[in-house]
């Protein structure tokens, strides 16, 4: 393609408004249009938007002018918990009208199901969903006054006689579900979208997406026989965007310790995210379907230490200062897998374990067991330099996205996934 690629942002926040800055400075794209979810930003010019000078196109807030645009490829940066409030039906539509999607939201392997996916029957769902925990203001109002009505609802389910009722039931509980939570759809109705419009979906990012999808299984490959596999990452939230998720509170830091638990909000969004890579793993090492993968995870948190005013939180000693949480895949009874991810606000609030990166700022420890031996790579921040900026975390990802628009664009129709087999090039030195 030799014309410039026309780009959509969905919602320029912290990730899609940097991927906005970066696109309108590039000579390979064209901003055509942006979504926004703010009123007050509707009408307004999109590189005034993002500090840059006007470019003559009008953010939105029209979801329908959004799709009767003429774009090669939308980037799609919705807020996670938008994922629970029908983000999925936005892609949906998007890919149906035309128009390739690259996401760094949990695309990264639809055929995987998780809690939320439209394969676990309706009681499941209303079951988990029942139990979650909401902190902060991220999920609204309305989210957490249909927990509460969901919570009722399953407490009179569990009343009833145990078999005669259930099917009826789990056909109102569906409903009732849908309409609070929409139920993820399967990779299936994703692909059917792709086809319907011509276009592909790939989902990708820091991680998920480069450090686990591509470097940890292109490490794999030097590995005669791969046994076990663990991903680590460590990472200090205090420079977070303050609207990220809500705000810190929202992800249980500053809450007392027994809001923070395997149920809380954070630890269920994110099995989305881990679910996917986990399945991705079992399927390019194992060669098998998301149907043998079982996922569990395990959350706890860790008191603060020190006091730490973050953005609009502040983190007193005793209340969640970090957050553990344990993702760990198994293929029958065996443990094949483990995501870790050890947040923390604040240096002096770091809960770092004897195999963690060294660093209070962060960082990644990949380790792979096998045959003929072990792997294991570190990347860790430097503490004196570390400036706490959390927009290289951001442009990781927004190049991550970017950089992917030109293939996913000449791709065949359909949900598209990394392609580590071997490539070559002839060198024109």
């Amino acid at each position: 393609m030799s014309r410039p690629y026309r780009l959509i942002i969905w919602g320029p926040g912290d990730m899609g408004g940097r991927a906005l800055h970066t696109a309108l400075n590039s000579p390979d794209f064209e901003v055509v249009g942006v979504k926004v979810f703010s009123p007050p930003k509707h009408g307004r010019d999109i590189g005034e938007l993002v500090g840059l000078p006007a470019v003559g196109v009008a953010a939105t807030t029209s979801k329908e002018e959004i799709l009767a645009l003429d774009a090669d490829c939308v980037v799609h940066t919705p807020t996670t918990p938008s994922l629970v409030r029908g983000a999925d039906a936005d892609v949906l539509d998007l890919l149906a009208s035309g128009k390739n999607v690259v996401s760094a939201a949990s695309y990264h392997n639809p055929s995987m199901t998780n809690w939320l996916s439209a394969s676990q029957s309706p009681l499941s769902v209303l079951r988990t969903v029942s139990k979650m925990k909401v902190t902060g203001d991220a999920f609204g109002a309305e989210l957490r006054r249909a927990i509460g009505a969901l919570r009722v609802g399953m407490r009179a389910i569990d009343s009833l006689p145990a078999r005669p009722l259930r099917p009826a039931v789990d056909r109102l509980a569906g409903a009732v579900v849908d309409r609070a939570i929409p139920r993820r759809p399967l990779g299936s109705t994703l692909q059917a979208a792709c086809l319907k419009g011509g276009v592909s979906l790939h989902g990708t990012g820091l991680h998920p997406g480069l450090m686990v999808e591509q470097l940890l299984l292109r490490l794999a490959g030097v590995l005669d026989e791969v046994r076990e596999v663990k991903f680590l990452e460590v990472g200090d939230l205090s420079a977070a965007p303050d609207g990220m998720w809500g705000g810190l509170a929202s992800l249980g830091f500053g809450t007392p310790l027994s809001a923070v638990d395997s149920n809380h909000a954070i630890g269920l969004m994110q099995h989305f995210y881990f679910n996917d890579v986990i399945g991705n793993v079992a399927h390019a090492l194992r060669g098998v379907g998301s149907e043998a993968v079982r996922v569990e995870r395990l959350l706890y948190p860790v008191p603060a230490r020190v006091r730490v005013h973050a953005g609009g939180t502040v983190i007193e000693p005793g209340t969640v200062g970090a957050i553990h949480m344990t993702y760990r895949g198994y293929i029958g009874d065996e443990l094949f897998m483990t995501n870790e991810e050890c947040w923390h606000v604040g240096a002096g609030n770091a809960h770092l374990g004897p195999d963690h990166p060294r660093s209070l700022s962060g960082g990644h420890v990949i380790s792979l067991d096998g045959v003929p031996g072990r792997i294991e790579m570190r990347n860790e921040m430097d503490d004196d330099a570390y400036s706490a900026d959390w927009s290289a975390v951001t442009d990781i990802s927004v190049r991550a996205m970017l950089s992917v628009v030109p293939e996913l664009c000449a791709a065949p129709p359909g949900v598209v996934m990394p392609d580590l087999s071997p490539r070559y090039r002839l060198e024109n030195a």
